[in-house]
């Protein structure tokens, strides 16, 4: 039988069994989908923000260096999702719509099938695996170029994973690639969209997405994967045919984002402020997982803070400089393997972790993310950190600005991380903008 065959039938078997495993996601989210949609149709102005769609995906895990390239002997994954959708639409009491040319948000239900991947490093004779992931998610798709039918846009999601098979010294030593059941869901698309009928369109994109628990737990090198979609999407009003009818649309509302713009005026101009946050730091450290693979990797917990001089020059976009500390009180323990692996007196050891970076943050209503790149200025923690992590660091993070304090107190979390790609920790944080 022919390869491409073959594959389309596992492909097929792989969907069967998600759907077996599953029936009760899919009932519920069924049952919630069902329910909006009767109430679209009982409130037209809700009807004409609500649409569904339904998606898969044919991908490639892509090894981030030789360590995982050894380790990974087969490569093809695929997804599958359904997404409840919601439009943004003109004559909203959204100020942000207009700026991310009314974008649609989305929460979603996500199937990926690592079942193909082997996984065996000599001298094992079995095949470890990744088994499959149920992911939880949220997003935004923004449309930056249209022309009539067709759009260019892109496609941003965060969740949560959880995954069906994990690493076991025992049954599954091989599978490095994700130690625990719940991971950090990241993903990103480039996608062009083309409206085949007044409530239909087909959509396909290049993808990026990556699974990982934020080195909260080890071993934990993550899954990233390139690959293709096709989506169909389903609204319930019936879309707009070309730019023309969209700012047909904006004009019959104008007046009222005229009247509502004056109370955005404020936060549009030139604002400096000081961001002050504070929480935890969640990490488990490789020299312990690597004196004794069967034990159990302890978490370590520590203080962070961060105080960030931003510049709040334009209603989306604010940037500035970004100062880090963590008590690291994890770097004893570090220590001691360093000693037991025969470094002692060789690197030196400090719990003060310090840096500075650059940042940007970009808002939407009471959502914002950020990311910024910064350099140490004081990283004493031994051998690992000396021969295998860079100077500079990054940070992406994601916030929510509580309302009922006009968006000065949020909560969030960030990811640290090295060379763009090796996650350092996972941080919790509470904060203020005075």
């Amino acid at each position: 039988m022919p390869t491409f065959l073959i594959n389309i039938r596992k492909h097929y078997h792989s969907f069967l069994y998600w759907t077996r495993l599953s029936r009760l996601s899919s009932l519920l989210l069924a049952v919630v989908l069902f329910s909006a949609t009767v109430t679209a149709h009982e409130a037209s102005d809700t009807a004409s923000h609500i649409g569904f769609q339904i998606s898969g995906s044919l991908a490639r895990l892509v090894p981030q260096s030789d360590y995982v390239s050894d380790l990974v002997q087969s490569h093809s994954c695929n997804y599958q999702d359904i997404r409840f959708l919601w439009h943004t639409r003109a004559g909203d009491k959204d100020l942000f719509a207009p700026s991310f040319h009314y974008p649609t948000f989305q929460l979603g239900i996500l199937h990926a099938d690592f079942s193909d991947i082997k996984l065996n490093r000599p001298p094992r004779d079995y095949f470890s695996q990744l088994g499959h992931s149920i992911a939880l998610y949220g997003g935004i798709q923004i449309d930056f170029a249209t022309f009539r039918k067709w759009s260019l846009g892109c496609d941003l999601q965060n969740g949560v994973g959880f995954f069906t098979t994990h690493y076991d010294f025992k049954t599954n030593r091989d599978n490095e690639i994700i130690g625990s059941t719940a991971a950090i869901y990241v993903g990103a698309s480039l996608y062009t969209k083309f409206r085949v009928a007044p409530h239909w369109s087909l959509m396909l994109s290049g993808d990026f997405r990556h699974l990982s628990n934020g080195h909260i737990t080890r071993p934990n090198l993550g899954t990233n994967t390139l690959g293709a979609s096709l989506a169909l999407a389903y609204s319930l009003h019936e879309q707009s045919s070309s730019p023309n009818d969209v700012r047909a649309e904006a004009n019959d509302s104008v007046k009222h984002e005229q009247n509502q713009m004056s109370s955005c005026r404020p936060q549009a101009k030139r604002r400096f402020y000081v961001d002050l946050s504070a929480g935890v730091s969640l990490k488990s450290i490789l020299e312990e997982f690597m004196k004794d693979p069967s034990a159990k990797v302890h978490t370590y917990a520590s203080f962070s803070a961060m105080i960030a001089p931003m510049v709040r020059y334009h209603q989306l976009h604010a940037s500035g400089l970004q100062f880090d500390f963590i008590n690291a009180q994890y770097v004893k323990h570090i220590k001691h393997y360093d000693y037991l692996n025969h470094h002692e007196g060789q690197y030196r050891y400090s719990p003060f972790v310090f840096g500075l970076g650059v940042r940007h943050e970009i808002f939407y209503r009471h959502v914002s993310m950020h990311a910024s790149l910064g350099i140490y200025l004081r990283h004493r923690t031994g051998h690992l950190t000396a021969t295998q992590e860079s100077p500079l660091y990054q940070m992406i993070g994601l916030r929510y600005s509580l309302p009922f304090t006009n968006d000065k107190v949020f909560i969030g979390y960030n990811v640290k991380a090295h060379k763009l790609s090796k996650a350092d920790c996972m941080q919790f944080m509470i904060g203020a903008r005075l």
